[in-house]
């Protein structure tokens, strides 16, 4: 079969150019195509609030077709699964999102996700893009290290409108930094837990809104936010002065005057086209 060649040519990889390029044809019943590999991707990068690479991405369509030929049934199932939850997940707007979000990224941590252990090169793709640094087995909530890094880049917000310099948090000191929000997060209640894992996959329509916000929206999360008392502290000083203060008080603030911003895009899990339509 045609797909045989492209795995074969692509050390395993498929480059899924065209959503309804056929990728394996069962005896009866729909062809897998490229949409449905896209919408496997779209969740991993869901749950790890962040894009997957384009080599992981033709690598996952190759596992995915190798897994279809050897059972179509139940990767069509895994499929519409993925849609299934992939669009009610990602309509979710700010706490709700980001606890759903949350909650399977949990799942998907301890294996009993859409995505497990028996998908084999699917499972470590999605471990890997979600690199999960801390998780509480009680809440079974999680937080990924695009979460991390978007409570730095939140904090350095916070720094400039304070009038500050930008955040700048070197290498090794971003180990103290990741152990601190992980430090939050295991002694927090579950509010506290939600706000740590709200910031990753929204960050970049955070970015974008807030260019686009007037300046009365941008006031008023300014009034509403637990911002430190201006300081000239060092960029590490003033994020420790951050990440101790009310995070979910932080959240609420910038979603609910800059905000709301869904976790994610329905769009991306939208039904299959039809073989061969156009990119």
């Amino acid at each position: 079969m045609p797909w045989l060649a492209w795995l074969s040519g692509c050390g395993g990889g498929i480059d899924c150019r065209d959503p309804g390029q056929v990728l394996a044809q069962p005896p009866s019943g729909a062809p897998l195509v490229c949409a449905d590999a896209t919408a496997v991707v779209e969740w991993m990068e869901l749950l790890a609030g962040r894009e997957v690479g384009s080599t992981e991405r033709k690598t996952a369509a190759g596992a995915l077709a190798a897994q279809f030929q050897a059972d179509p049934v139940a990767v069509r199932a895994l499929v519409d699964a993925v849609r299934a939850e992939g669009t009610r997940v990602s309509g979710l707007t700010d706490t709700a999102g980001a606890e759903a979000r949350s909650h399977q990224v949990y799942l998907a941590e301890v294996g009993t996700g859409l995505l497990r252990p028996e998908h084999g090169t699917l499972w470590n793709l999605q471990s890997k893009a979600m690199s999960v640094w801390t998780r509480d087995e009680e809440e079974q909530l999680a937080m990924t290290e695009s979460d991390l890094e978007a409570w730095i880049r939140y904090a350095s917000l916070c720094r400039e409108i304070q009038g500050g310099a930008v955040l700048r948090v070197s290498v090794g000191d971003r180990v103290t930094v990741y152990q601190q929000l992980i430090g939050r997060f295991d002694s927090a209640d579950r509010a506290n837990q939600v706000a740590l894992a709200s910031l990753g996959p929204i960050w970049p329509s955070v970015v974008d809104a807030w260019k686009l916000a007037s300046y009365e929206r941008q006031q008023a999360f300014v009034s509403a936010a637990p911002l430190p008392p201006p300081m000239n502290a060092t960029s590490m000083g003033y994020a420790e002065a951050v990440f101790d203060g009310d995070l979910a008080g932080h959240v609420r603030a910038l979603t609910g005057a800059i905000g709301p911003f869904p976790v994610g895009h329905p769009e991306d899990f939208a039904t299959t086209p039809p073989p061969g339509s156009a990119p």
